[in-house]
């Protein structure tokens, strides 16, 4: 049962990192890539919010916690997965014109050497942790640097043209309803996914040092 508990709300996060990255692509058709990076933050605010379990926002804790938290992170990525496989058909269905956009956009990624993957998913992992950290070690419901932090590093990653995972799913689900599934595909998926991960532990690491 707590499988399936922490798979659904896996898919929730995906479904709702899904709808930021919707917007985003609606915005560049529409030539406000911009107000699309804005507006993606929509995404990674709710699921702060609900409680929602998004692999980016818990990979910088695994050299922390037993061997146990590592099928809880796979768990974590198999339900941002499948959330964002959902959403890229519907979106497919419903709005040809965003998966036309999804499609230039992954194929523009796939020129991407793997060093260049790994490292733009690493710059990605380090500002969403510092965005999700924050926000989740201030309790204060009204606080509003914590929001900031969201609507700041979240537009910042995506300008920057940096790697988000989960995002990179839906956007590859989007483009086709295969292409999520072709070794290309899989293999840029989990180099972001490695590149995240790397990005956010480094991070947490040394920031914890420092504190110290």
């Amino acid at each position: 049962m707590k499988f399936i508990k922490n798979l659904l709300s896996a898919v929730l996060a995906g479904v709702m990192i899904s709808f930021g990255g919707a917007v985003y692509l609606a915005c560049v058709a529409a030539e406000k890539a911009q107000l699309g990076a804005i507006l993606f933050s929509l995404g990674l605010s709710v699921i702060l919010i609900m409680g929602f379990l998004l692999f980016t926002g818990k990979t910088a804790y695994i050299l922390e916690n037993k061997p146990a938290y590592i099928p809880y992170l796979l768990t974590i990525w198999l339900g941002n997965l499948l959330g964002c496989a959902l959403m890229g058909v519907l979106v497919q269905v419903a709005k040809p014109k965003l998966a036309e956009t999804a499609l230039s956009l992954c194929e523009a990624k796939l020129t991407q050497s793997p060093w260049q993957t790994l490292i733009l998913g690493a710059l990605c992992g380090i500002l969403v942790y510092i965005a999700v950290d924050y926000f989740r070690s201030d309790e204060d419901k009204k606080s509003l640097p914590k929001y900031l932090l969201v609507f700041t590093c979240i537009p910042a990653f995506i300008l920057c043209g940096f790697e988000h995972s989960v995002a990179d799913m839906f956007y590859f689900a989007a483009s086709s309803a295969y292409s999520l599934y072709t070794v290309k595909g899989i293999v840029y998926i989990l180099l972001v996914s490695a590149g995240n991960l790397a990005g956010a532990v480094v991070f947490h690491i040394v920031r914890k040092l420092v504190t110290k």
